[in-house]
């Protein structure tokens, strides 16, 4: 067994479908692959955006989400370091092949009227950070190589979060 290797989807609840898809398709500049009832799931919407033949971001639209009020520090974070609700999406990240390509997708984001923070420098990728709809807290990053352990696990944090060694 080979295990996992990538995402392939990542799914986030919405109560404006419509606004998700215009921004992800026109905005970041993913193509609309599906959109229909979710399987088993009454008055419930599915629709998938594709970044690559492999790798989708989709979004969940049922009738009971327009009811549920999004709470930043609970169920948002409203930027990528402010706090949000365990088990909760803090951030998520896109990649993009190189520095070239993180400068002309914030252009592009930009060009849209989006405010865009970046690109920044964090030693083991470039980012860039914006709003999406409904409060989403966004970034978009490219590493020129893997991240490398050896310069990336803090041994202090490592004790702080209480990992043992065999998971490292």
């Amino acid at each position: 067994m080979e295990g996992l290797n990538g995402v392939h989807h990542l799914a986030i609840s919405t109560a404006d479908m419509r606004g998700q898809l215009e921004f992800f398709t026109d905005v970041l500049g993913g193509e609309l692959k599906a959109l229909y009832w979710m399987h088993g799931v009454p008055d419930t919407v599915h629709g998938f955006v594709k970044l690559n033949d492999s790798c989708y971001v989709a979004f969940v639209q049922g009738t009971a989400n327009a009811g549920i009020e999004p709470v930043l520090g609970v169920s948002h974070a409203g930027s990528a370091a402010g706090p949000s609700a365990p088990g909760t999406m803090q951030h998520v990240a896109f990649n993009v092949k190189d520095l070239d390509e993180l400068v002309a997708m914030r252009d592009r984001i930009r060009s849209r009227g989006i405010n865009v923070f970046g690109p920044l420098d964090h030693g083991m990728c470039h980012s860039i950070y914006f709003a999406g709809p409904e409060q989403l807290s966004l970034e978009v990053a490219t590493s020129e190589v893997p991240i490398d352990e050896r310069a990336w696990i803090d041994p202090e944090v490592v004790e702080l979060v209480g990992i043992d060694p065999p998971l490292l």
